[in-house]
């Protein structure tokens, strides 16, 4: 059973930013293939990341974080693999 998926408004933003090929990409992945295991497909984050897990698609990271109650994974933000743990 595969997860619902909610986009937060900067994870909206980030994607809007992106070439329309590239946000394609990533929607397709997260709708399509992370959305049915995202436990297993995506890593956990350390640190103070902890709670969130990463999946990545080419040089860009998806950071989002999993409700297992209500069966939801919640994209929290994306960005290229360079820049998106300094924010």
């Amino acid at each position: 059973m595969s997860y619902k998926v909610i986009w937060n408004e900067e994870a909206v933003d980030d994607l809007k930013s992106l070439d329309k090929e590239r946000a394609r990409l990533i929607l397709e992945k997260v709708e399509g293939h992370l959305s049915t295991e995202p436990l297993s497909l995506g890593k956990p984050l350390k640190a103070i990341f902890k709670g969130l897990h990463r999946y990545r698609c080419g040089n860009y990271r998806i950071i989002y974080t999993i409700d297992r109650e209500k069966k939801e994974l919640i994209v929290l933000t994306v960005g290229d693999r360079k820049e998106i743990y300094r924010n």
